[in-house]
């Protein structure tokens, strides 16, 4: 495989870097290190993303490439993640977690539907190539670590958003929202180059924002808006669907006889 297109090991050196550092991530989560472990994972959506663009790039995708990733993408954006949760709330000093049955039961939940997702794209990859079926991983686990950093940066004025029902209803959601079968758009390069200059420099602020460790709820609210985005979506196919068999040409023929 590599002698036939060596070019394999740019994208596959990325999926290993983003592996690493949702590892590295989980050591700081069991150290009581929050904020670090949760700029991690938002690093690792960075990683994520060039790996899938390297592949494209150069023509280097492979099927070793998609399981490689979904094992990467299972450690970064599930299990970093729900360490992250579950290790913060258990070192509470005035919060029992075992008095939170709902909160014990949703984070081990969310990782094995994260799991699902993951082999269900690979077991049944979808022909489309503009949509997503179900919010990606990826998304999540960022999602949950813009939404962590942003919580406990600011926890005197918004310890709300710290209350393990809130917590966990998100994680709740998300997991269910990553098996639902939405439909959430492919980020591409758009062939207008203006749209092109204008994409590409969103992604480059994200990044420098990303490794600047700065303003995490920018992230975060532009996730929310990718995932309305995809239930508007696929409201309006779902809207079309039904208008087109509701459309029989006999019948309306029968109606005009």
């Amino acid at each position: 495989m590599l002698k036939g297109n060596p070019k394999i090991l740019i994208p596959n050196f990325f999926t290993g870097m983003n592996m690493l550092i949702g590892l590295v991530s989980i050591f700081y989560s069991i150290n009581g290190d929050y904020i670090n472990a949760a700029w991690l994972i938002l690093l690792s959506t960075v990683l994520d993303k060039l790996d899938g663009t390297t592949a494209r790039l150069f023509n280097a995708s492979s099927d070793f490439g998609v399981e490689f990733d979904s094992f990467s993408d299972f450690v970064s954006f599930s299990l970093a993640p729900a360490v992250l949760v579950f290790s913060y709330f258990s070192k509470l000093p005035d919060v029992k977690i075992m008095d939170h049955p709902y909160f014990v039961a949703v984070v081990p939940l969310y990782v094995i539907f994260c799991a699902v997702r993951l082999a269900r794209y690979n077991s049944f990859q979808s022909e489309d190539h503009d949509y997503f079926s179900g919010l990606t991983s990826t998304m999540s686990g960022g999602m949950l670590a813009a939404y962590m950093v942003f919580a406990i940066e600011n926890k005197e004025m918004f310890g709300f958003l710290l209350s393990t029902d809130i917590v966990a209803g998100m994680m709740l959601i998300q997991a269910c929202l990553m098996l639902l079968p939405f439909k959430y758009p492919k980020i591409k390069m758009p062939k207008n180059k203006f749209l092109r200059v204008i994409g590409i420099s969103f992604f480059l602020f994200l990044c420098c924002l990303i490794f600047m460790r700065k303003l995490p709820w920018v992230p975060y609210i532009a996730s929310i808006i990718f995932v309305i985005a995809g239930v508007l979506k696929t409201r309006k196919i779902a809207v079309s669907i039904n208008n087109t068999s509701d459309f029989n040409p006999e019948e309306k023929q029968e109606e005009q006889n």
